[in-house]
């Protein structure tokens, strides 16, 4: 669909993901930005996975690839010099955000890493995404997840631990988003219950953690085409959040071109009927990036 008159609520603070720079992406980030264009977005934000530091948190399909550590680094610095360039290059056309998206592992000195990442290529804003638990990977494959669950002695211990990951990442990193908050039920519905009353006071706990350091939750539309009934938050985490006062922001999460702004109406409307009538986006003026609160009902 292409807007005539785009609304200000219709931009992505998360995605962009291609296989120009990582393993489950397809096709390349300019064909990406071009289909942003097309489909009516004036401001798109690309957040591409922050580079791993070590061997041992490269994905069994990257070394199946053959890749090396190093490659995902160079691929990093390849991908910040990439959407830096487009960014220019497109500005009369579309306002390319120019993010990351950050990593918890290692586990001892994350923090540390992704913080020296944004610095030193300049990104614009962070996403902080939880993809792995104790340094157990929890969003890649079902195998992992059953280890991460033998690990921490049940689905209910991992949950609790999940959430109490996010809530130390929004402390230590700040960032101006957090991805898919409950990305564990995507994996994790298939073993039991990853909502249980233990689980939601955990989940709770994150939440306060991320209204304290003034994040803002990434109602992500990928848990659509998952396979899940909504987009990342659950209804329950939605409602949490909302008398919280927490801040929303839209993010298709996209991994191809034709899945740029996919489910944004869904997920437009799944904010409304749960009585959120605003989302926040970000905005560059010059190289100053701003927030603002806009309706989603015009």
């Amino acid at each position: 669909m292409h807007f005539t008159n785009t609304p200000a609520w219709y931009v992505s603070l998360h995605g962009g993901h291609t296989a120009e720079f990582c393993d489950h992406g397809e096709g390349r980030l300019r064909g990406l930005l071009e289909a942003a264009a097309a489909k009516g977005f004036l401001t798109y934000g690309v957040t591409e996975h922050a580079a791993r530091v070590e061997e041992r948190f490269l994905y069994p399909n990257e070394r199946d690839m053959g890749w090396t550590i190093e490659k995902v680094q160079d691929d990093f610095a390849r991908y910040a010099e990439t959407v830096f360039a487009l960014a220019d290059e497109l500005a009369g056309r579309l306002t390319v955000l120019r993010g990351m998206e950050a990593e918890v592992v290692p586990a001892d000195r994350y923090a540390e890493l992704m913080l020296a990442f944004r610095q030193r290529y300049s990104f614009d804003y962070m996403v902080g995404s939880v993809h792995y638990v104790g340094e157990m990977p929890i969003d890649n494959t079902a195998r992992q997840f059953e280890e991460a669950i033998e690990i921490f002695g049940g689905l209910e211990r991992l949950g609790i631990r999940y959430y109490h990951t996010l809530a130390e990442m929004a402390a230590a990193l700040k960032p101006e988003v957090i991805g898919h908050f409950d990305v564990i039920r995507k994996l994790g519905r298939s073993y039991g219950d990853v909502a249980t009353r233990a689980v939601r006071n955990a989940a709770a706990e994150a939440l306060e953690a991320v209204r304290q350091h003034d994040c803002i939750l990434d109602l992500n539309t990928a848990g659509y085409r998952k396979g899940l009934d909504t987009p990342y938050p659950d209804a329950w985490v939605l409602e949490l959040a909302r008398d919280m006062n927490i801040p929303f922001a839209l993010g298709d999460d996209s991994h191809a071109p034709d899945q740029v702004g996919a489910g944004f109406h869904e997920g437009r409307d799944y904010l409304l009927a749960h009585g959120i009538n605003t989302v926040t986006v970000l905005q560059r003026d010059g190289n100053a990036i701003s927030r603002i609160r806009v309706p989603l009902t015009e």
